[in-house]
């Protein structure tokens, strides 16, 4: 009974903060400062490097200026606190701002935007991944949010279609192969499906990162096609996915296999490591 009584305390206080929001608006926000805090020893500092970027790839995305000491702060704070033996990480997502009193001339430093999420923490757990799954969700608001209020601004919808216009990726096995033989650079075949999350994650957390599409144009003709609809070689359509297949553009055959999800980290390297 004990268990029971504090597991519905655990999910009482997860879902009473997940989805907390202020009622102040994004219109108007041109310039912020980013700043990151990570409060709790359960997460390890050099995960600062990994937030910061989050934070200006989207502020980037929606021409945010973020450059000098501008006087309204944007903050991520990492926390935790343990509830029913559990360990609880939190993010807080806050702009903060000099804001008028109404009872008089004077202002005040307030928080202006406020969003968190947590997630259980458990032994075995990828943190990593946990942290970019919770700062997704607040990203992911927070850009709805801000393009709702702004109206100047398009979310991209990350399906197959919009992927590969949007990064510029081939959508025919014989045009990649067509575009390779002329400029002499092998292929990098992404391998998806349909109703794979992790496809999914790998485009929006990896691919769509300039740093990573940088490279991959550089060094490759990026091909993306979908195991389910689409027509390729029999030998590169495997049970699972995403696959990536890096591809001589000579011989058309894979000299190297990347199966499933990699970080952004983890990517990178094989891209500036990757030989035949």
């Amino acid at each position: 009974m004990k268990t029971i009584i504090k597991a519905l305390i655990l999910l009482f206080f997860i879902n009473s903060v997940l989805y907390s929001n202020t009622v102040y608006t994004l219109s108007g926000i041109k310039a912020v400062h980013p700043v990151v805090k990570i409060k709790t020893k359960k997460v390890p500092q050099e995960y600062k490097k990994m937030i910061k970027e989050e934070i200006k790839e989207n502020l980037d995305y929606l021409k945010i200026n973020h450059t000098g000491n501008n006087k309204k702060i944007f903050s991520i704070i990492v926390d935790s606190f343990d509830v029913a033996k559990e360990s609880i990480i939190s993010i807080n997502l806050s702009i903060f701002e000099q804001v008028k009193r109404l009872d008089s001339k004077s202002t005040t430093f307030a928080a202006t935007y406020i969003s968190k999420t947590n997630f259980i923490l458990n032994q075995n757990d990828d943190l990593e991944d946990k942290l970019e799954d919770a700062l997704g969700d607040l990203f992911d608001k927070f850009l709805e949010q801000y393009e709702e209020e702004n109206k100047k601004i398009k979310l991209l919808s990350i399906d197959q279609a919009n992927f590969a216009k949007e990064m510029k990726y081939e959508t025919s096995y014989l045009a990649a192969v067509k575009k390779a033989k002329k400029l002499k650079k092998d292929i990098m075949f992404l391998v998806v499906s349909n109703h794979c999350p992790w496809c999914r994650k790998f485009e929006q957390r990896v691919l769509l990162k300039k740093d990573v599409n940088d490279m991959v144009q550089k060094k490759y003709i990026p091909l993306t096609l979908n195991k389910d609809k689409d027509i390729f070689p029999k030998k590169y359509n495997k049970a699972i996915s995403p696959i990536v297949y890096f591809i001589d553009y000579k011989t058309l055959e894979s000299y190297e296999m990347i199966i499933g999800y990699n970080n952004k980290d983890e990517f990178l390297y094989i891209l500036r490591n990757n030989a035949k």
